[in-house]
């Protein structure tokens, strides 16, 4: 499980983008293979700032645990936020001005929250339930700490402490992993026919175990893989070329690569670039 985080580092839309509203950290060495960051506010900070209201998520591949914590309320609300298929405006929790508020993120690869869920994942595609509906044990010791803890640091230790204790490793499902990794090798442009003669898998029964998991067919992560991979390379390759990509992933024609990609980021190629380069 550990190649495959090495192998494959989900991005958001603004990769770049580091600030006192907004930030990455990444977990210790134990939980490097299952979690891909945490993520939110340094310090509680005033809500409504425009900083915190400019934002766009993508279909990155993740799910995330997210705490929005209320300081001038002394509450606190929070959602599970299974995979994603389309982009959508980042809009902030609170609507009243002059609110302090602060963020606290968990976020897992697609394929690692089962294993610290203590349901399964069928149907969670595209949802936002409450934490405690599938971890339930995790969000009972883990809210007292993010009230006393406002940093993101001490917010993190806290959360790996808890993460650590309710990991269940024997739900670790080999043809799923198997199923990731040839997806990864062959950047998520293979027949799904193929996926299934490589694990050896019966159809009904790799769907059933990818919809266990993580609440998606092999198909859709799949293509959901490509479209990441390709952003990826998007953002990290000056000379990236669109007729090179569209051999390179598998795409029919260009128009086929352009049209895909704006549906799941809701921007052309350039304008997604643009932006990303905006929020450096």
């Amino acid at each position: 499980m550990l190649s495959l985080s090495k192998m494959y580092r989900p991005i958001t839309a603004s990769p770049f983008k580091r600030t006192q509203v907004h930030c990455e950290i990444e977990p210790c060495q134990a939980l490097k293979p299952f979690i891909r960051c945490f993520w939110g506010t340094e310090i509680p900070v005033i809500e409504n700032v425009p900083d915190n209201r400019d934002g766009i998520v993508i279909p990155d591949t993740c799910m995330d645990i997210i705490f929005y914590v209320n300081h001038t309320e002394n509450r606190s609300d929070n959602v599970f936020c299974a995979i994603d298929e389309r982009s959508f405006q980042y809009t902030p929790k609170s609507n009243s001005a002059g609110v302090l508020m602060s963020t606290f993120g968990i976020r897992f690869y697609a394929w690692t929250a089962a294993l610290f869920a203590e349901d399964k994942l069928d149907g969670s595609k595209n949802g936002r339930f409450p934490v405690e509906q599938y971890f339930a044990s995790i969000y009972k010791e883990l809210e007292p700490h993010i009230f006393r803890e406002q940093s993101l640091l001490g917010r993190k230790a806290a959360a790996e402490k808890v993460l650590m204790k309710h990991f269940r490793p024997e739900r670790a499902d080999s043809d799923l992993l198997n199923a990731i990794n040839f997806m990864l090798e062959n950047d998520g442009r293979l027949k799904i026919s193929d996926v299934y003669t490589h694990t050896a898998v019966s159809e009904k029964k790799l769907e059933r175990v990818f919809m266990r998991n993580m609440g998606i067919s092999p198909k859709s992560f799949s293509s959901l893989l490509r479209y990441q991979l390709l952003w990826q390379e998007m953002v990290s390759n000056r000379g990236f070329d669109v007729l090179d990509a569209v051999e390179k992933y598998g795409y029919t024609d260009q128009p086929h690569l352009l049209n895909d990609f704006k549906k799941r980021h809701t921007m052309t190629p350039k304008e997604a670039v643009e932006f990303a380069s905006k929020n450096k």
